[in-house]
């Protein structure tokens, strides 16, 4: 089996594989907009890994680990939290994103001060100030101690910068003097004006435009390798696994949680190396793979795993057999889901198990999986003190000299 080593995609790869690819000339265009298709149709799908429990163990463990953040932010002199609102934490960035492209778009004050029958009252202009007034209302401003060594989209940080003194404010309309509802509407709309110079302005531009090339670099980087294995491999059998800790999440100090990142990558390190000496997985020809830290599930990595598809059959078995190999890495301390034992749940969407060289719906609904694993933490990104990396693939394939699979027509 080669030896499945980390690397760059580089140019010379690339225009080897550009030159040796049996391709039509409308592969690629034709897989391209099956991929968009696709997306717009997994929208509203499950995600591919489950952010959120779901089982009875899930949710105890959850409990446990919200009670410990509970614990620690008190302990730390915080503002006492629910945890309604840690939840609210996490899922809400995603929201905050597009709150903030919408408000960049609207011009001039939003809110204004009424008087009626019973007092002064807050209107807004349009529905979308209401909209922002309920999100500010369910957005924790502890979003940092929530999410430790991550980075926050720039939305996500100018929407959390803007609107500081209003995050977690419950939301009255009614108030009995004038200068309490005054006081409110100034800050909410100073906050929009402050929001659209911000997002307006070229230093904005240029942070977005560097975290977008810096994806689409990832991604065409994982892209460029999977069709090069298929270069060189009639089909490919794709395993989708998330490895996990039990026991991992509590956010007890940002060292800890340091430490805890810092030994998922010496056991994800082993776990490649003992997968190249395991006999189930002798025809294991690549991987690609993405480390996160999460509010429950503390560090954990989305895995890839490419077989050749000529001499393995059974995906469930080889994702078993890789997921109890990581529990005797990590000595019991590990976890898994196995996305091939739950292949129903994707419908349409499904882009794992077998994958046919030619069958491009299939190929494309992987491509999709493929950037997800890219994106999948695109508002919240990791970032690690010292040189280590958050995302990885397999070498890339020789695809002159590879002559390994059934031959295909040129």
């Amino acid at each position: 089996m080669q030896t499945l080593g980390i690397t760059q995609s580089t140019q010379v790869e690339n225009d080897a594989l550009q030159k040796e690819n049996a391709d039509s000339p409308g592969f690629r265009a034709k897989l391209f907009l099956l991929e968009e298709d696709i997306e717009r149709h997994a929208a509203n799908l499950p995600r591919a890994l489950y952010d959120f429990p779901q089982t009875i163990h899930e949710r105890a463990v959850l409990s446990q680990v919200v009670d410990g953040v509970l614990e620690d932010l008190e302990t730390a002199g915080a503002d006492s939290v629910s945890r309604t609102s840690i939840w609210n934490a996490a899922r809400q960035l995603t929201n905050v994103r597009k709150m903030v492209e919408l408000l960049s778009g609207t011009e001039g004050d939003l809110f204004r001060v009424d008087q009626d029958t019973w007092g002064f009252v807050i209107r807004s202009y349009r529905p979308l100030a209401n909209r922002l007034r309920f999100l500010l209302s369910t957005t924790d401003p502890r979003v940092a101690q929530i999410f430790p060594f991550c980075e926050l989209e720039p939305h996500v940080e100018v929407f959390l910068g803007c609107f500081r003194d209003l995050l977690g404010e419950p939301v009255i309309d009614q108030y009995s003097k004038f200068e309490h509802a005054q006081e409110i509407v100034i800050k909410l709309n100073q906050g929009v004006k402050f929001l659209r110079e911000r997002v307006r302005s070229e230093e904005f531009y240029r942070k977005i435009d560097a975290l977008r090339r810096s994806l689409q670099k990832n991604s065409k980087s994982l892209l460029d390798y999977i069709d090069a294995l298929f270069a060189v491999y009639s089909k490919l059998l794709v395993i989708r696994l998330d490895l996990t800790y039990k026991n991992a999440g509590k956010i007890a100090s940002t060292e800890v949680a340091h430490q805890e990142v810092l030994q998922a990558i010496v056991d994800r390190e082993a776990l490649f190396r003992k997968l190249e000496g395991l006999p189930i997985c002798k025809s294991l020809v690549g991987f690609a793979w993405k480390l996160e830290y999460g509010l429950h599930r503390g560090p954990h990595f989305h895995v890839m795993l490419f077989f050749d598809g000529q001499k393995s059959r059974q995906d469930g078995s080889l994702a078993k057999a890789a997921g109890q190999l990581w529990q005797v890495v990590t000595q019991g301390r590990g976890d898994f889901f196995s996305c091939n034992a739950h292949k129903a749940r994707y419908g349409t969407a499904l882009g794992i198990g077998m994958v046919e060289h030619d069958d491009l719906p299939k190929r494309a609904r992987l491509q999709v999986a493929a950037r997800y694993l890219v994106d999948v933490d695109f508002v919240r990104r990791l970032v690690l003190r010292g040189a280590y990396r958050t995302l990885g693939r397999g070498v890339m394939p020789n695809v002159g000299d590879n002559k390994l699979g059934r031959p295909r027509a040129g």
